[in-house]
């Protein structure tokens, strides 16, 4: 730009000088001028051959440049096109990805109500369970006090029908079902006291009284079994059920207040292991020093092992002891059989008597043990006095066991009309 007012300036210049030196100037003058002139114009005419050269320059210059923005506008469209379709496409998954996330919210609001209905109806459900639980519970445990006065009152059917009663209300109860299981076991029912007993440590393992009666049903049903493998199993399973009781509670008693101390010395007398019965049987005694049970089996232990005046002592004491449980309960059917064992021993034979008549008065009908212990100790007593001793002793035996089969008889007549 600066070229071209150059070139103008000198342009007004020529023009101007000729008319200058033709009023001032001489020829020589003119022709210096002229010289002068011819040279300029030459450089004007590169100057202005070089404009038009940029001038060229300048409007292929400015083609470029609307070519340029022309092709910048179409890419500029097609960017803006295309920019639209991405945020109209974009805008449109973002509606989509909403209406998705709207039905979730929905659908997930819909699982929520559903889950807490189900969660009250639950709740609802355990708590009307846990409430007629409870109320099953209260009632089944109103029911063992009823079923316990049935026992000592010799009715051993009618307290099982009670304790089942109960345990229909509460099954898993394990006192219900370690009551029922011993008055199964004082029935001679062994198979049915050991499932109930099973249950109620299935409940409560460490349950020490269910454990113990376990114990006296395995030793049970151990004696009643030839020698063999078999049968020491089974008694070393009644040693270990009692052992374990009594290690968890020293001073337990069974339902009939007697320690377990003496179930466990019975054992032992009846593997021949005296020493072990004798220790046994005086733990007995310190637990339940007047209860005549523990001294009545002291007294035969100390005959067997060559001490007749201990034996006789102690039976003095079993007499006494026993005479003050018959004057305190007169159904007292196991002090009756002390009674009886101690007043033979003793030689009080019309006192025996009198003592065996209360035996066969109070024994229960649905229970053989009792007449079968009895008989077990009287054999083993007759065994240790003296022959002219002992024939009494032999005699009761047999009116004993002739009860015994008077009762088997019984029971069997009703089972054999049904």
């Amino acid at each position: 730009m600066m070229r071209y007012l150059r070139l103008l300036l000198l342009f007004f210049l020529l023009l101007a000088g000729p008319v200058a030196l033709a009023q001032d100037e001489t020829p020589e003058d003119l022709h210096a001028l002229a010289t002068e002139v011819a040279s300029q114009l030459e450089k004007v005419q590169e100057q202005v051959n070089e404009a038009s050269i940029d001038v060229n320059n300048a409007f292929n210059l400015l083609g470029l440049l609307e070519a340029f923005g022309f092709i910048v506008t179409i890419v500029g469209g097609a960017a803006a096109i295309l920019g639209v379709s991405r945020f109209i496409s974009a805008q449109q998954d973002l509606q989509e990805a909403r209406k998705r996330f709207e039905e979730e919210i929905a659908n997930s609001r819909e699982r929520l109500v559903r889950e807490t209905e189900q969660r009250q109806n639950e709740f609802a459900s355990l708590r009307d369970q846990l409430e007629k639980s409870t109320s099953n519970a209260t009632l089944a445990l109103s029911y063992l006090p009823l079923g316990e006065g049935q026992y000592k009152s010799g009715d051993f059917k009618g307290a099982i029908d009670l304790y089942q009663r109960a345990r229909q209300l509460d099954p898993k109860n394990p006192i219900i079902n370690y009551r029922l299981g011993y008055a199964y076991t004082q029935s001679g029912m062994l198979a049915e006291a050991e499932t109930h007993l099973q249950q109620a440590l299935a409940t409560e393992p460490d349950f020490a009284p269910a454990l113990a009666a376990l114990g006296y049903v395995y030793r049970r049903r151990g004696e009643k079994m030839d020698e063999g493998i078999e049968r020491v199993t089974v008694l070393n399973r009644a040693e270990r059920n009692l052992v374990d009781a009594l290690t968890i509670s020293p001073k337990l008693v069974d339902a009939d207040g007697e320690s377990w101390w003496g179930s466990l010395g019975g054992l032992y007398r009846r593997r021949g292991q005296t020493d072990q019965a004798i220790y046994a049987y005086e733990q007995a005694a310190d637990v339940t020093p007047n209860s005549s049970y523990a001294f009545s089996n002291l007294a035969l232990l100390y005959m067997q092992k060559n001490d007749r005046g201990r034996m006789l002592k102690t039976y003095e004491e079993v007499e006494r002891l026993a005479a003050d449980e018959v004057q305190a309960d007169v159904d007292n059917y196991w002090a009756y059989t002390d009674l009886v064992t101690s007043r033979l021993a003793l030689g009080h034979l019309e006192d025996a008597e009198v003592a065996l008549r209360g035996v066969f008065t109070t024994t229960p009908d649905d229970s053989p043990y009792v007449l079968e212990v009895l008989l077990d100790t009287l054999t083993r007593l007759a065994d240790v006095l003296e022959p002219q001793q002992a024939e009494p002793v032999r005699d009761f035996c047999r009116r004993i066991k002739a009860q015994i089969e008077l009762k088997g008889q019984q029971t069997a007549e009703p089972a054999a009309g049904d």
